[in-house]
C-alpha cells in the first residue's frame, strides 16, 4: 500500500524556495519604485521651488542679487526676504525672523544667482545627486510706491 506523494522534507524545501523567490521579487520591485520616485521627487521639488518664487501670494521683486544671496521684497507682505542656504535653500524674513525651507538636496554651497534684468534672475543649483539644474525666474516689476 505505498502511494506516491511528496514527503514532508520535499514539501518544506518547496515552500522555502518559493518564499525566497517571492522575497527577491518584492525587493526588486521596491528598489525600482524607490529609484523612480527619488528621481521624480527632485524634479518636482525644483518646480515647486520655482513656483513659490514666482507666486502671486508673495509677489516678490528683486532688491539685490549677489552670487549666493538673493534679496527680495514681498509686495504682498511688505517685508524684505533673503534667499540663501547651504544644503537647503530657504527664505528668511529680515524683519521678525523665521525661515521657510524651499529646496532640499542641494550640494553644499553649489548654487548661484545671476541677475539678468530688473525682473529676471538665473538660478543655478547642483543637487546632491550631481545633477545640475538651472532656470530663469521672472519676478514682479518693482512697485511704484
Amino acid at each position: 500500500m505505498k502511494q506516491t506523494a511528496f514527503t514532508l522534507v520535499e514539501g518544506i524545501c518547496a515552500l522555502i524556495i518559493s518564499s525566497l523567490i517571492i522575497f527577491n521579487i518584492s525587493l526588486a520591485i521596491m528598489g525600482i519604485k524607490k529609484t523612480n520616485s527619488a528621481s521624480l521627487d527632485s524634479t518636482v521639488d525644483w518646480y515647486l521651488f520655482l513656483h513659490e518664487l514666482e507666486s502671486d501670494n508673495h509677489r516678490f521683486e528683486i532688491v539685490q542679487v549677489q552670487n549666493q544671496q538673493l534679496l527680495l521684497f514681498s509686495q504682498a507682505a511688505h517685508r524684505n526676504y533673503e534667499l540663501k542656504g547651504s544644503n537647503t535653500l530657504y527664505l528668511t524674513c529680515r524683519q521678525g525672523g523665521g525661515y521657510l525651507p524651499l529646496l532640499d538636496g542641494v550640494k553644499s554651497r553649489e548654487y548661484s544667482f545671476t541677475q539678468l534684468d530688473s525682473q529676471r534672475v538665473l538660478i543655478e543649483v547642483t543637487r546632491i545627486s550631481g545633477k545640475k539644474v538651472k532656470s530663469v525666474v521672472k519676478l514682479y516689476p518693482p512697485s511704484s510706491e
